[in-house]
């Protein structure tokens, strides 16, 4: 059996936990820069927002319906989400963390019945929220797809739904297709026009026909919906890309101080797959002005480029060098741009590669470098030694988190104190 576990509103719930006054009242948490709703409980649902509008369009009605709205909080919610886990970890003998709010959690040998995977669910919501403060809601099946379905229909059973075999299809026959795990609008477009409406006709495609309409995903959806794991659990992520991006305060006219935040969010990526034991065969730049903040078109303008570098590397200096060639090219002036977005690609693990023309040494001391840089960033804290390039901030630019509440569990200044 494989429990699916998911933090209910997680980022509103992570902001309730030490502001028990909100508990029961509408929350929202807004992107990078405080630019659109991302997150928002129950209680703000109803009052007529939705995740991907832009906060300035619905700052009134926010205003109007006291709901609290808060920045981003990514350190905060990452260790709640650790504190989770570690619970988790104490449960099951293996799990899959599949993003931030959501975890797998792997029950092969343990030939139990449905009334034990309850009691395991309903502990779980008890200690998660009586240890962490949040709310979860917990579905079990024998696969993954199943899963995820259960965990969508725990809240109608106190929060708690466990698979049984006489009972899914009836569960399945009343489920839109489209909301199973794998099949998004295009798909379930193409099982429309296939008289294919519900999961339980999905369920009872022939394996042939899912292959046709929906490739190898659709016989692997089908298979799971059988009650037949089809998908296999993932020990740890592999990312395709790594990505940094992020909005800037204020619109930002010029190339030079763009290339500063371009030197930033490129030394963070690079950061990033370091730790990865990767390196990178490409990198690419997206420059945009948000066409959201301005309605005008003539002043609204996005690019992009996409550049091979000479060869696999992780050495920050080089990856960033590319970087700003890319963000020159695709630079234009007159445009008050809102941000930028930094990609890598072609990842590949680690390796000292031979090159004719390259003296081995070369490589070996520009990764004996950003070793040693690495540590003293560890030990110091992050952006303790940098390119000065990078220095420059230029001022404003930088994201805007003006409703930001504290880093309660990371930071010893913002500790709440009991009176």
């Amino acid at each position: 059996m494989i429990l699916h576990c998911d933090g209910n509103s997680f980022y509103a719930s992570c902001e309730q936990i030490y502001r028990p006054d909100l508990r029961g009242k509408p929350v929202a948490v807004l992107s990078n820069n405080d630019g659109i709703i991302i997150a928002l409980n129950a209680e703000a649902k109803k009052c007529n927002i939705k995740r991907g509008d832009p906060y300035f369009k619905i700052k009134d009605i926010c205003a109007k319906n006291n709901i609290s709205v808060f920045s981003s909080n990514y350190t905060l919610y990452a260790d709640i989400s650790r504190r989770i886990t570690s619970i988790y970890m104490e449960y099951a003998p293996q799990i899959e963390e599949y993003s931030i709010d959501e975890s797998f959690l792997f029950f092969d040998k343990c030939n139990w019945s449905v009334k034990d995977y309850t009691e395991i669910g309903f502990d779980l919501k008890k200690r998660i929220a009586k240890e962490v403060g949040i709310p979860i809601c917990v579905g079990a099946a024998p696969t993954k797809t199943l899963a995820k379905l259960y965990n969508k229909n725990a809240k109608k059973h106190n929060g708690v739904y466990i698979y049984e075999a006489e009972k899914v299809d009836a569960l399945l026959a009343e489920t839109d297709c489209q909301t199973i795990w794998g099949i998004g609008p295009a798909k379930a477009r193409k099982l429309r026009e296939n008289k294919i409406t519900t999961a339980l006709e999905l369920k009872n495609m022939p394996l042939n026909e899912a292959k046709k309409l929906l490739t190898i995903q659709g016989i692997a959806t089908v298979q799971e919906l059988r009650g037949i794991p089809y998908i296999d659990r993932i020990d740890k992520i592999s990312n395709d890309v790594i990505t940094s991006s992020r909005q800037f305060g204020i619109k930002v006219f010029s190339v030079e101080v763009l290339e500063s935040a371009v030197v930033q969010y490129t030394e963070a990526v690079v950061e990033k797959l370091r730790k990865q034991k990767a390196e990178a065969g490409a990198v690419s730049v997206y420059l945009s002005t948000c066409n959201y903040y301005c309605d005008n078109k003539e002043l609204q303008y996005s690019n992009g480029i996409y550049l091979e570098l000479d060869r696999l590397t992780s050495y920050t200096a080089d990856i960033v060098k590319a970087a700003t060639i890319g963000l020159r090219r695709i630079f234009r002036e007159g445009f008050g741009y809102r941000s930028v977005m930094i990609t890598l690609h072609q990842l590949r693990p680690a390796c000292l590669q031979g090159n004719l023309f390259i003296d081995p040494m070369n490589d070996i001391k520009k990764k004996d470098f950003m070793d040693s840089l690495d540590k003293l960033n560890n030990s110091y804290g992050r952006k303790t030694v940098r390119l000065a390039k990078g220095t420059a901030s230029g001022e404003g630019w930088q994201m805007q988190r003006k409703l930001l509440s504290p880093c309660w569990t990371t930071r010893i200044g913002d500790i709440p104190h009991i009176k």
